[in-house]
């Protein structure tokens, strides 16, 4: 009967150098995850409870990431109908004479339709005093089809919609931001 044993050789290897925290013996690697996740190393008493701890954090990660991307799925992208907006706004420019394909930016839009609608209601007013909306139509260069105060509740409607949407892209700019120094924050970067 043999009483040794023999040829059994050591095969254990960490991820990285042991480094002492208080009674406990921690990786580097696990020591560089805690810290990642903003969990304090110097609290963990053993390598098992870092490993727990970081599933658990992990996992915390995992769930709020997911109900943050099943809020996004179920909000709706905006408030206004982009198509209907894009067709109001083509309708009242060929009212007043403005081409909004020259135009890319929505703003810019509402812009360049204040100073058209505002010239075809000098347009209308001016002549329509004397020789109404048939005489509108000859004196300007500009179509004179419809009573001024239709042409700028369709203007003011168009602005409204315009702002609603500014306004969504710089709340989600904004939440974007805060997103991101959030995950900064929670990683310690």
């Amino acid at each position: 009967m043999v009483n040794s044993i023999s040829g059994i050789g050591s095969n254990f290897t960490t991820a990285g150098p042991a480094v002492s925290f208080g009674c406990s013996q921690l990786s580097e690697d696990l020591i560089r995850r805690l810290k990642e996740l903003g969990i304090d190393p110097t609290k963990v008493s053993s390598a098992s409870e870092a490993r727990n701890l970081i599933a658990q954090k992990e996992k915390e990660l995992k769930a709020q990431q997911n109900l943050q991307v099943q809020g996004e799925q179920q909000k709706p992208s905006s408030t206004v109908d982009m198509r209907q907006l894009k067709d109001d706004i083509g309708e009242l420019g060929k009212k007043i004479g403005i081409n909004p394909d020259s135009i890319k930016d929505l703003s810019k839009i509402v812009d360049a339709y204040q100073v058209g609608v505002s010239n075809y209601v000098a347009a209308a007013k001016q002549t329509a005093g004397v020789q109404g909306i048939k005489g509108a139509e000859k004196a300007s260069n500009i179509d004179i089809k419809e009573k001024p105060e239709n042409i700028q509740a369709a203007f003011v409607s168009i602005r409204d919609r315009v702002n609603t949407v500014e306004n969504e892209k710089k709340a989600a700019f904004q939440g974007q931001d805060m997103l991101a120094i959030l995950n900064k924050l929670q990683l310690g970067l």
